[in-house]
């Protein structure tokens, strides 16, 4: 018997929710789509203009220094113009493709049909998560008391001078754009990027639920995961997060270089944290995968045993038929089905040897670390002159 897929809208990880409605009420979001773009100038609108606002009527747009001068903060701009557009264009990257992998346990017969009952609760699960109130309230809340009380201006105090602040009789003080930065346009920031960590918490917890049902699994399968190498093509997918995160981060060290004299010696010890950065985010990436070792494990060490007795007998009577002589005098070894089918057996064993414990390979662990440094190429030329990048560029081609 062949389960039938779920819906599709009942696996959406990226659309609905309350807030997702309110911004379909009031006209942000058109339709049933992501609406990337329009929710993306209505975030503008409503976070970078008002701070423009605000900083040019305070004199802040171009202060007396670089750090006062909003329309020199390179990380605001990448903070509202890419970083949360980029979270928003997950909706078209990202949620489509681990749907996708939610229903290829169904389309490739992965679930057993005694599980059938089981896979449908976990979906039924995937949408109350999706649709509760409770923790976008809660996200609403952190985003709002993090965005102060994890601020530059609360940790550092008030004696910095930025474009966030403003002397008042003789005490520095926020300004009503370090107001709107604190109060509305972080907040937001915050909260779009906590709702999409629930999103993939809801997807893990989903893993979660399928690793213990009864799977189809394939030991012999030529993607080296038992038939489960889908799941580490759809979550390359969450690179764009990094990448979002790497644009806000470059960003600030770009105004560094840029204003502050950050040198290439200072660059060059930051490379320890750039490698522990990559491998949190491979381990957030990848991470919900693991669910799945301890099945992959007891997969692998079953094909082994099972071929492995499978193909000592087949090598044994191959052995007795072909070496021994024990075979019709006419019987040639060319085209005969014995050879293909020993050939076939060792395939099938080798790819049983070389079957991964986690449902991702070495290329796919690269294409993550690799978007994820894409926003700090810049900055390497901005601290080499352009003949050095050319010397460094030609070294590697050769």
């Amino acid at each position: 018997m062949k389960l039938a897929p779920p819906q599709e809208s009942e696996l959406f990880f990226e659309l609905g929710g309350p807030v997702y409605r309110l911004m379909q009420r009031i006209g942000v979001i058109k339709g049933a789509g992501p609406s990337i773009g329009r929710r993306s100038v209505a975030f503008i609108a409503v976070t970078w203009l008002p701070l423009l606002l605000f900083t040019a009527l305070e004199g802040h747009a171009i202060g007396p220094t670089p750090r006062s001068s909003f329309l020199l903060d390179f990380a605001t701009y990448a903070r509202f113009f890419l970083g949360v557009p980029l979270v928003f264009a997950a909706e078209r990257v990202v949620g489509p493709r681990i749907r996708a992998a939610g229903l290829r346990f169904i389309e490739a017969d992965i679930v057993r049909p005694e599980s059938c009952q089981e896979f449908e609760a976990a979906v039924a699960r995937v949408r109350r998560r999706r649709e509760a109130l409770l923790p976008e309230a809660v996200f609403a809340f952190i985003a709002l008391f993090g965005a102060w009380f994890f601020s530059i201006e609360r940790l550092a105090g008030l004696d910095i001078t930025s474009w966030h602040t403003t002397w008042l009789d003789g005490t520095l003080r926020l300004s009503a754009a370090g107001l709107w930065y604190n109060f509305v346009a972080v907040p937001l920031v915050q909260f779009f990027v906590l709702r999409w960590l629930w999103r993939l918490v809801i997807w893990t917890l989903f893993l979660g639920d399928v690793s213990r049902l009864r799977l189809n699994l394939l030991a012999t399968h030529a993607d080296m995961a038992a038939g489960l190498g889908f799941l580490g093509i759809a979550h390359v997918s969450m690179a764009i997060f990094p990448l979002a995160a790497g644009c806000v981060l470059s960003a600030e060290v770009a105004f560094r270089v840029r204003f502050e004299g950050l040198d290439l010696a200072a660059l060059q010890s930051m490379v320890p944290l750039l490698i522990a950065y990559l491998v949190f985010v491979e381990a957030v990436t990848f991470g919900p995968l693991l669910i799945f070792v301890p099945l992959l494990v007891r997969t692998r060490l079953e094909g082994l045993r099972s071929y492995g007795i499978l193909v000592q007998r087949h090598n044994q009577l191959f052995h007795r038929k072909w070496i021994e002589g024990e075979r019709q005098a006419d019987e040639l070894p060319l085209g005969s089905q014995d050879m293909s089918s020993l050939i076939d057996l060792g395939s099938s064993y080798a790819v049983i040897r070389q079957m991964n414990a986690v449902p991702v390979s070495r290329t796919q662990l690269l294409q993550v670390a690799v978007v994820t440094c894409l926003p700090a190429l810049p900055l390497v030329f901005l601290v080499l002159p352009f003949a050095e990048v050319l010397k460094l560029l030609a070294g590697v081609i050769r």
